[in-house]
């Protein structure tokens, strides 16, 4: 079992957030991971905003690098469907990209790093954890 990263995790990394460093540099890069769309949402959060991509793409680069990203694919797709439809039956949905997110997780068999626990924890048999709070 590894941590799949959100990209407020990302974020907190490139921000220097304490106990998500302390956490990360616990951790053997090997079990760490992102999703595909955590890549795009960091891009598309880089694309619209240049003057902070000039500072901060170089890290962001590097740290992609250290670690695997998961692509999201058919069994991912599959994943997801099931749980959109077992939170929209429960009358919980979460937002579509964390959906997805939680799918690359579940289909993997890994937890989900992040600090917005409130809608993960919506998802059944996902494992969540906010790195921001204290360790």
């Amino acid at each position: 079992m590894g941590y799949l990263l959100d990209t407020c995790v990302v974020s907190d990394f490139v921000k220097g957030e304490k106990n998500t460093l302390k956490k990360l540099k616990s951790i053997s890069p090997t079990d760490i991971f992102i999703s595909s769309l955590t890549v795009m949402e960091v891009k598309y959060g880089l694309a619209i905003n240049p003057e902070r991509a000039i500072k901060i793409q170089p890290l962001i680069e590097t740290f992609f690098k250290a670690i695997i990203t998961l692509p999201f694919a058919l069994t991912e797709a599959e994943q997801a469907a099931q749980i959109r439809s077992i939170l929209k039956i429960a009358g919980s949905p979460i937002g579509a990209y964390d959906i997805l997110i939680a799918a690359t997780a579940v289909t993997y068999n890994h937890i989900v790093v992040t600090s917005n626990v409130r809608e993960f924890q919506r998802v059944p048999s996902l494992q969540v954890e906010n790195w921001r709070s204290p360790l």
